[in-house]
C-alpha cells in the first residue's frame, strides 16, 4: 500500500483563494458602507443626542443620561399621543383589511370588465397624500359633500365638523385612511388567492361544503400568512404616520387626534427640544421593533400550521 502525500495548494490555489478574498472585500466593503452611512450612523446619533438636554436655537447640551426617556414616560400627552396612535393603528388596520379582503374576493371571481375594475381599485392607493387630503378636508367640511348628502336624507339635523369635533377627529381619519390603503391590502391578497389550488374548493364542494363553509374552512386559513404580513405592514405605517394626519388636522382639535411622531415633530421644531423628542422617537422606534419581532414569529407559526 503506498501513501499519498497530503497535497499542498500550489500557486494557481493560493491565487484563486486571494482571487475569492478580493471579491469578498470589494463586495462586503460598498455595502457596509452605504448601511452605515443610512442606518447605523443616524440611529446612532439618533440615541446620542436623546441622551442631552438641546435646543435646536443653540445652546451648550446638557448630558441626561436617561432623564429625556423618563421626563417622556411621565408625560401625559406622551401616554396620550401613544394611545391615540394605538386607536389609529388598529382601526385604520381593521377597516382597510375587512375592504381589503372583501375587494380581493370580489376581483379573484370572473366577471365582465375584471381587468378595469382591478385597475381602478389601485387609483387610491397611487394618489399623492396631499390630494388625498385637500380632497377628503372638501367633502368633510361642515357644509361639504358628506353633510349635504347625510343631511339630504334626514341622518342629520345639523352639520357635523367632522375634523374639528373631538368625538368625531379620529374616526374621520382612520375613514380616510383606510381608503387610502385599502388597495394595497386587496392587491396583496389577490395575489395570495391566485396562488391556491382550485382543486382544494373542488374537493370541499364534492364534500357538500358551501361558499360560507370553505371561505372559514379554505380561504381564511390559507391567507393566514398573507394576512399576517399585512397586518404587520400596515400597523407599522400607521403608527408612524404623520404627513396623513398632520395636514388632516395637526394633531388637533386640541390634542384629539395628537400621535407619537406629532409629538417629536412639535417637540423639535415647536419647543426646539431636540433632546427630549429624539428620545420620544426612539421610544417609539423600540416599540414598533417588539411589534415587528412579534408578528415575524406569528407569520412563522402561520406558515408551519398551513404547510402542516
Amino acid at each position: 500500500m503506498t501513501l499519498r502525500k497530503p497535497s499542498v495548494p500550489g500557486p494557481a490555489h493560493q491565487l484563486r483563494f486571494a482571487d475569492d478574498r478580493l471579491f469578498f472585500w470589494s463586495a462586503f466593503l460598498p455595502t457596509a458602507l452605504i448601511v452605515f452611512t443610512l442606518i447605523l450612523f443616524p440611529l446612532l446619533f439618533t440615541l446620542y443626542v436623546s441622551l442631552f438636554q438641546r435646543n435646536l436655537l443653540g445652546g451648550t447640551p446638557q448630558f441626561l443620561a436617561l432623564g429625556n426617556y423618563s421626563a417622556a414616560l411621565r408625560d401625559p400627552l406622551f401616554w396620550q399621543s401613544f394611545t391615540n396612535g394605538l386607536i389609529y393603528a388598529v382601526g385604520t388596520t381593521l377597516v382597510s383589511l375587512v375592504a381589503g379582503l372583501a375587494a380581493a374576493l370580489i376581483l379573484h371571481e370572473e366577471f365582465w370588465g375584471r381587468g378595469f375594475v382591478r385597475a381602478a381599485v389601485v387609483f387610491p392607493y397611487i394618489v399623492p397624500t396631499i390630494v388625498v387630503v385637500f380632497v377628503w378636508k372638501f367633502m368633510f367640511n361642515s357644509r361639504g359633500v358628506i353633510n349635504q348628502t347625510l343631511s339630504a336624507v334626514g341622518l342629520v339635523q345639523e352639520f357635523i365638523p367632522w375634523l374639528g369635533d373631538q368625538r368625531y377627529a379620529m374616526i374621520t381619519i382612520i375613514l380616510i385612511s383606510a381608503w387610502a390603503w385599502f388597495p394595497f391590502v386587496a392587491i396583496t391578497l389577490l395575489a395570495a388567492l391566485q396562488t391556491i389550488p382550485t382543486a382544494y374548493y373542488e374537493a370541499a364542494a364534492l364534500d357538500g361544503a358551501g361558499p360560507i363553509r370553505r371561505f372559514w374552512a379554505l380561504t381564511l386559513p390559507l391567507l393566514a400568512p398573507a394576512i399576517i404580513v399585512v397586518v404587520l405592514l400596515r400597523s407599522i405605517w400607521a403608527l408612524r404616520n404623520f404627513d396623513m394626519i398632520f395636514l388632516l388636522t395637526g394633531g388637533g382639535p386640541v390634542t384629539a387626534t395628537y400621535i407619537l411622531p406629532i409629538l417629536t415633530y412639535t417637540e423639535a421644531f415647536g419647543k426646539f427640544r431636540l433632546g427630549y423628542a429624539t428620545a420620544v422617537a426612539t421610544l417609539l422606534m423600540l416599540f414598533l421593533t417588539m411589534l415587528a419581532l412579534l408578528y415575524f414569529r406569528a407569520y412563522t407559526s402561520a406558515r408551519k400550521i398551513t404547510h402542516s
